[in-house]
């Protein structure tokens, strides 16, 4: 009888069952497949975890940055503001949005007709008149009216002194005046200043009281035509001239205004003064004295005073 060790019997049959080809194949196969399912296990939390993130990353944010800085509490007087009033803790409802007016605007301002009717007369525009001052001078023949308006805040303008009867040059009015002549500028001129035999009379306007020895040059050859001058000028070379002192009739006060004074054309009229007269004129406007006088304290040249010959 053949004789066997049992010990050795057990080893063959432990390899043969563990170490055998066929049993090492299913061991590696097993290993695979958990490998497998492992990786898939894996990339299946990496997909969950990047759609999370990009789902409530928002959400998670504000849990952790709560968990970090815990919001603080409210103060004592929000506390107050939200016992007094609950409203104020509740959010703002939204008013619907009104849909935008345009800004009123202002209706025109209503003159008085006599002064539109003169206006009108003059050639003029309410809406560009400059100043706040104006002298109207309304002619007829050698005749004329004088009108003052002055106008307020309200953008009114007032008559200020009851309308003046008066003349004008014996030659009429004109728009081409010429040296020597005896009319009247028709336009719009710019006052000057005022003048007189008399004491300033308590104008606002720049006043010069005439004195011996000022002159009014109507020389239209002379450098100095249609200015005054005096025997203090540089420069005497005139021959004809209005000795302004002997004219106590006609200028115990005058307002000078800017016909044909800046540029000064020899070509044109001179010397055409408001002033003092009782019948037509050289060229001037005559008014009486008592009228001439009111309207020279009137006069300001902080309104930018106008004079209009129509």
């Amino acid at each position: 009888m053949e004789f066997k060790n049992s010990k050795t019997a057990n080893r063959r049959r432990y390899k043969s069952r563990y170490h055998s080809p066929h049993n090492y194949k299913t061991q590696r196969s097993k290993s695979e497949n958990r490998a497998a399912i492992l990786v898939a296990i894996a990339t299946f939390l990496v997909i969950a975890s990047l759609v999370l993130i990009f789902t409530f990353g928002d959400s998670i944010y504000t849990f952790f940055d709560g968990m970090i800085h815990p919001p603080v509490a409210p103060t004592s007087a929000a506390t107050e503001v939200s016992a007094i009033d609950p409203a104020a803790t509740e959010l703002p409802t939204m008013a619907p949005t009104a849909a935008p007016t345009e800004a009123p605007t202002e209706p025109p301002v209503q003159q008085d007709a006599a002064f539109s009717a003169l206006i009108a007369k003059a050639g003029l525009d309410i809406d560009s008149l400059t100043g706040s001052q104006m002298i109207l001078v309304e002619t007829a023949g050698t005749s004329a009216t004088v009108y003052t308006y002055e106008k307020g805040d309200d953008g009114v303008w007032n008559q200020k002194i009851s309308p003046v009867s008066g003349y004008i040059g014996e030659d009429g009015a004109s728009s081409t005046c010429v040296p020597g002549d005896h009319a009247t500028p028709l336009g719009t001129y710019n006052i000057e200043y005022a003048m007189g035999v008399n004491d300033d009379p308590g104008t606002a306007l720049k006043y010069y009281q005439i004195y011996y020895g000022m002159r009014w040059v109507t020389d239209p050859a002379s450098i100095n035509y249609n200015r005054m001058v005096d025997d203090d000028a540089t420069t005497i070379d005139f021959e004809t001239c209005q000795w302004l002192h002997e004219y106590t009739v006609s200028y115990p006060y005058a307002v000078v205004f800017d016909y044909n004074r800046n540029p000064v054309d020899s070509s044109q009229g001179c010397a055409k003064f408001l002033h003092v007269y009782d019948g037509p004129t050289r060229g001037g406007i005559g008014i009486s004295e008592d009228e001439l006088y009111e309207i020279v304290r009137w006069l300001d040249p902080g309104y930018a005073p106008t004079i209009s010959i129509f």
